[in-house]
């Protein structure tokens, strides 16, 4: 659903927008296009600041109408991938994690092509993913897939290295094929590498 003219575009602007309708208690805030709850840039106090480089988000807004997408179906709300560096917002989505999806899309491109690791395990963890991952991605804010296997499947702002969204990946299934990983990481023994 296209944005009509003289309507906010991007994830600062319309969640500036949003703020003074949501303290105005005589006003539904909901149907107005906001940062979601938790996600980088949300407030509700002051308005969230731009960032110098692209970085992602999530917009959400109520919806109870038919699906934009044609199927018929009644979605609740609708969600937007957005940038916070710059006016960027992707299609309208029925769930956050195809939105989070297209905002890296937006701001990291190649993310998809990244390994996915297993979550967060061990001292050598960071180390172990610092070599799989390019030079200076976790500084620049960029995402981790991570492979989830309970049952918290959704993408976490905020929770990978720097920063970033930690992406969830389903675990292969047990026919499809696993690609290993051929780089041999150094072995770290006291602090000193294993010669």
């Amino acid at each position: 659903m296209p944005t009509p003219p003289g309507e906010p575009r991007g994830a600062v602007a319309r969640h500036t927008a949003y703020l003074p309708h949501f303290w105005d208690k005589a006003t539904n805030s909901r149907p107005i296009w906001r940062i979601d709850w938790g996600h980088p840039g949300f407030t509700h106090r002051t308005p969230p600041e731009p960032t110098a480089d692209h970085q992602p988000t999530a917009l959400v807004r109520s919806w109870d109408r038919p699906a934009p997408d044609g199927t018929g179906e009644t979605w609740p709300y609708l969600h937007r991938g957005a940038c916070l560096g710059c006016t960027w917002e992707g299609p309208d989505r029925r769930r956050t994690d195809e939105a989070v999806e297209d905002a890296h899309d937006h701001t990291h491109p190649g993310w998809r092509d990244l390994p996915a690791v297993p979550e967060r395990q061990g001292r050598q963890w960071l180390t172990h993913v610092q070599h799989l991952y390019p030079d200076g991605w976790f500084d620049r804010g960029g995402p981790i897939r991570t492979v989830r296997i309970g049952i918290e499947k959704q993408h976490k702002p905020r929770a990978a290295p720097g920063g970033g969204y930690d992406l969830a990946v389903q675990p292969p299934k047990k026919n499809d094929p696993v690609t290993a990983i051929a780089e041999v990481l150094p072995l770290v023994f006291g602090g000193a590498e294993a010669a």
